[in-house]
């Protein structure tokens, strides 16, 4: 391959990072500057140019759906050693390697990873146990806490939980029943996963030594998401004497993870670590108009502590961003269906490239409503996973229970699931004999039939069948392909007779076609683990495992953005990667964006980001809205805009008030006569109280309104009986 071929279509700094000699290299890759087009030319660089093995090469990313794209684009430039090239995130390469080193990490053969709603069963079953579940206790909390301990490998567990939690006894306390259930169950969390490998990396260096040797080239995306441990990780990994070269590619002004242990400070970390480390800005951005850009990095400038780069384009100005004043969040919503209507429906333009972004999840609620009153078609990004959806977590819980009987969470889950008459009495009753012989579930159950003087006779007897019918499943499987396995277990478990009800049929039919997606996921991972050298277990067990190793909105059956017209609703968080020709940015305000627990400067400065990140979506155009006035938490709020309008530059956005000219006017003989009313407004009735105006209709000479009031009463009023409240 010719240097032509690889350094093609790249501008001046894109080909510095291209064809740069081996060496440590941080890529400071702003928002639309094409960085995985850089890093996938790069690896072919040094494949082709710099005669490197290609086994010699791992490149992480932090999400599947990444890993997925940079697999693709590499298999279609490199044809012949792609699947030599290991590709994929932190949590897949410490699986990997775990498999194969199990016994010297401390685990079993066939160790299983548990999610996070897994987690928060654990936590919420832990609480129990303890007898803490009368203390109000937040399980978030105490798996963030959990999760934040492992992330950031504090050596001295009392003190952490001493420093950082007023109940640090009873948090003490419950990290060590957690992670005591997780060996006794042959099952490991995420976070452990890095953990894991890291303490093997560190306490076995003869094992350490095989890697390092092997990965002389490391490259690393979206650096600026890495936690301390992965940077621990990272640090160990590489090694002078085999003259490995990391390059790392990142953007600290779009470091939003922070909650979850992120680290900004990392890329600074590694330019003082590290031996002779040249960076490299890629500033040029191809996505955005220049008002855009110019708006995102005054924004962006107000952080201090940064890596500075100033994103610029070729492109022209393009329009000014709308800042949009709301009365209220009914009328905030109003304006922008109203305006997707006019600009988008009517002139047929897909709407799949418009994107309607917020702080919160909560916040798409009245877009919804007014989204449905306006007949635009939504959807919400980011909603539940295919691997987290209920009937799929029914038949994985099957599945992980015929492999590991010791899976609690599983045996929770499925046992009365379909019915099979044991109730909460009977599996009171299995706890109690595990809590007090410190047995398994599974075990207690063997011990309660054994033992035939807890149990009345019903409830043993369908115990005995679900212990007959689990047993079965697992002899079932013996030499079988994995999707039948999977096939046979939803049938025989009950499952497919349960969803597929004819007085359910029509109700459950999505679930039925999950059931059938999850067959077709077993065939296709079948076929590609058979191309894989580096799998070698267990299939059912490895399929298990990255089920739970799915962490991102990468589900089987996510629809195709490209075929399918409807407006994308999501977390700005959730947008990260994506882009839209245009996009609204709503709850511009002070305690909504930025979040009101996050006005301190540290936090503030990632709430920023947060808001830089969103700005960088747009293409062509962009809105951010406010309101004068808002609901939170039950009651009427008047609302302060955000600072981050406040820091964009004024010749480069217009500011709009709330349309005067969608009120209703009519005259009439009452006293009505010259009041206005329209969706959204505030308004008050002697009985109900306060409410706000979702609809508006005419009748002859009178309004009638339609009214939502508190604890969601919603009524149709004759505007006589109405007080205007603004």
């Amino acid at each position: 391959m010719k240097n032509l071929d690889l350094l093609k279509n790249l501008n001046s700094k894109q080909k510095e990072v291209v064809s740069e000699i081996r060496k440590n290299l941080l890529i400071l890759a702003g928002a639309g500057s094409g960085k995985t087009l850089v890093l996938i030319r790069r690896i072919a660089w040094l494949i082709y140019k710099e005669n490197c093995s290609p086994k010699s090469i791992l490149a992480v990313t932090f999400t599947n759906k990444a890993a997925l794209e940079l697999k693709t684009r590499i298999i279609s430039l490199i044809k012949n050693y792609q699947n030599d090239i290991w590709i994929g995130t932190f949590h897949s390469f410490a699986y990997y390697i775990l498999r194969i080193h199990y016994l010297e990490a401390g685990l079993t053969k066939n160790f299983q990873i548990i999610d996070n709603s897994d987690q928060k069963i654990l936590i919420k079953r832990i609480l129990k146990r303890l007898s803490l579940q009368n203390k109000n206790y937040s399980i978030n909390n105490i798996l963030k806490h959990i999760n934040n301990f492992k992330n950031n490998f504090f050596d001295k567990k009392e003190n952490y939980f001493y420093e950082n939690n007023l109940y640090n006894i009873d948090l003490s306390k419950i990290y060590d029943e957690y992670q005591n259930y997780c060996k006794i169950t042959e099952v490991i969390d995420f976070n452990e996963l890095i953990l894991c490998l890291y303490k093997l990396f560190l306490h076995k260096p003869n094992i350490l030594q095989i890697y390092q040797k092997r990965f002389q080239n490391i490259l690393i995306d979206e650096f600026q998401d890495t936690n301390d441990l992965q940077y621990r990780f990272i640090s160990l990994l590489y090694n002078k004497f085999y003259n490995t070269k990391i390059v790392l590619v990142g953007d600290d002004d779009q470091s939003i993870y922070g909650w979850r242990g992120a680290q900004v400070k990392n890329m600074h970390r590694f330019l003082k670590d590290f031996d002779k480390v040249k960076t490299i800005l890629l500033e040029q951005n191809y996505r955005s108009t220049s008002n855009i850009l110019e708006a995102a990095n005054k924004l962006i400038s107000h952080n201090n502590i940064r890596l500075k780069k100033k994103l610029w384009t070729h492109k022209n100005n393009g329009r000014l961003i709308y800042i949009y004043s709301a009365l209220n969040e009914f009328d905030e919503a109003r304006y922008i269906a109203k305006y997707i209507y006019h600009n988008f429906i009517k002139k047929n333009i897909k709407l799949n490239n418009c994107a309607i972004l917020y702080r919160n999840n909560s916040q798409s609620r009245i877009l919804e409503e007014i989204m449905l009153k306006f007949c635009i078609p939504y959807k919400i990004y980011g909603g539940i996973r295919f691997f987290e959806r209920q009937e799929i977590k029914d038949t994985l819980s099957y599945l992980r229970l015929i492999s590991n009987y010791n899976d609690d969470n599983s045996f929770e889950r499925i046992i009365n699931t379909p019915k099979r008459g044991i109730g909460d009495n009977t599996l009171n009753v299995i706890k109690y004999i595990s809590k007090k012989y410190f047995l398994t579930l599974w075990k207690s159950s063997i011990f309660l039939l054994e033992n035939n003087q807890y149990l009345n006779t019903m409830s043993f007897n369908s115990l005995k069948k679900f212990i007959i019918l689990i047993k079965f499943l697992k002899n079932n499987i013996k030499n079988k392909k994995l999707s039948i396995i999977i096939k046979e277990t939803i049938i025989n478990s009950g499952l497919w007779e349960m969803y597929n009800k004819s007085s359910l049929a029509e109700k459950n039919f999505s679930k039925i076609n999950n059931l059938k997606e999850l067959i077709n996921a077993a065939n296709y991972f079948t076929k590609i683990s058979l191309k894989n050298e580096n799998i070698k277990n267990n299939l059912l067990i490895d399929f298990l495992s990255q089920t739970s190793l799915l962490t991102d909105n990468n589900d089987l059956n996510n629809i195709n953005q490209e075929t399918n017209n409807y407006i994308q609703m999501m977390t700005i968080h959730a947008s990260k990667g994506l882009e839209f020709s245009e996009v609204f940015i709503i709850g511009m305000e002070e305690g909504i964006f930025p979040n009101k627990i996050s006005f301190t400067n540290k936090n503030i400065n990632e709430e920023r980001r947060l808001a830089y990140v969103g700005i960088t979506r747009a293409k062509k155009k962009l809105t951010l809205t406010y309101t004068k006035k808002r609901y939170l938490y039950g009651k009427e709020i008047n609302s302060i805009p955000s600072r981050f309008i406040n820091e964009l530059p004024e010749n480069c956005v217009k500011k709009v008030n709330f349309l005067k000219e969608k009120s209703i006017c009519f005259k009439q003989n009452n006293s009505l006569n010259k009041e206005k009313y329209f969706i959204g407004q505030i308004v008050y009735h002697a009985i109900f109280g306060k409410g706000i105006i979702l609809n508006i209709e005419i009748i002859k000479n009178n309004i009638k309104l339609q009214i939502k009031f508190k604890n969601a009463i919603i009524k149709w009023i004759m505007s006589n009986y109405i007080k205007s409240y603004i």
